[in-house]
């Protein structure tokens, strides 16, 4: 499956809607802050950057992380402890509290599946390598997909 094909999927799920997509050079972490749920916390090998979900927009920050402890501080969240997940550690809520829920599977051929699952229809979004990370923030309404190819971000409507 490639990347056009999960972006086009995942737009097609009732009751989700597409935010954006965008490329990451050396991706390595993320973390949905708890205290502002719409906030998404990128860190490249290259820079930081904290995603807007509510509008989309895209903005650098300053970051301090410890891999071993899986763990970020960001100025731009202020007094935040952020857990940080990727391709290395960490995981995601895969479950979205509400009606949604995400089930990962590795397959035979080191393929990696994501069927998104929302109100009794399971939808395959992604068949492909290079799966990083996936999952829900932690209020269940923002959904984000990280492949090598970039991160796709849906939110509940």
């Amino acid at each position: 499956m490639r990347y056009i094909e999960t972006i086009e999927t995942l737009k097609s799920i009732p009751g989700w809607e597409f935010v954006t997509s965008f490329s990451v050079g050396g991706f390595e972490w993320l973390a949905f802050s708890e205290k502002c749920p719409t906030k998404l916390l990128i860190i490249s090998s290259q820079k930081a950057t904290i995603v807007d979900v509510d509008t989309g927009t895209i903005n650098d920050c300053n970051v301090e992380y410890d891999e071993d402890e899986l763990i970020a501080y960001c100025d731009t969240l202020p007094d935040e402890e952020l857990q940080i997940v990727g391709q290395y550690g960490g995981k995601l809520n895969d479950f979205s509290g509400l009606s949604g829920k995400i089930a990962v599977e590795t397959l035979d051929n080191n393929m990696t599946s994501v069927r998104f699952i929302s109100n009794n229809n399971s939808v395959l979004v992604y068949q492909n390598y290079g799966l990083y990370t996936c999952g829900f923030n932690y209020d269940g309404n923002v959904f984000v997909l990280v492949t090598d190819g970039g991160i796709i971000i849906l939110r509940r409507m």
